[in-house]
């Protein structure tokens, strides 16, 4: 499993609903085979991190360009600070409560 983690730093604090309504993107990223899931973390007024699991860097790097960019571009990009920070790595550890 890789995921990438993407972290989002805002000019102003992120406006009420924003990182909910990328929940409109699920059923796109369900439909690309490999997908695993997906978690968005406000950690800060101005701060979010995205973090996206699947079954490789191509098909995170698929999700990205077919589903994530032109919904960032039109709701995100105008609204961040600078660049997004992404990092795309293997997991090599994971545990549940279980």
């Amino acid at each position: 499993m890789y995921i990438v983690v993407n972290t989002l730093t805002f000019a102003e604090p992120i406006e009420a609903g924003l990182l909910a309504s990328a929940g409109e993107l699920l059923p796109a990223m369900r439909a690309i085979e490999g997908f695993s899931s997906l978690q968005i973390v406000q950690t800060a007024d101005t701060e979010a991190v995205l973090v996206i699991a699947a079954d490789s860097p191509a098909t995170l790097d698929r999700i990205a360009t077919e589903v994530g960019s032109p919904w960032m571009v039109e709701h995100v990009v105008p609204r961040l600070a600078g660049p997004p920070d992404r990092r795309l790595g293997e997991v090599v550890l994971t545990s549940d409560a279980g």
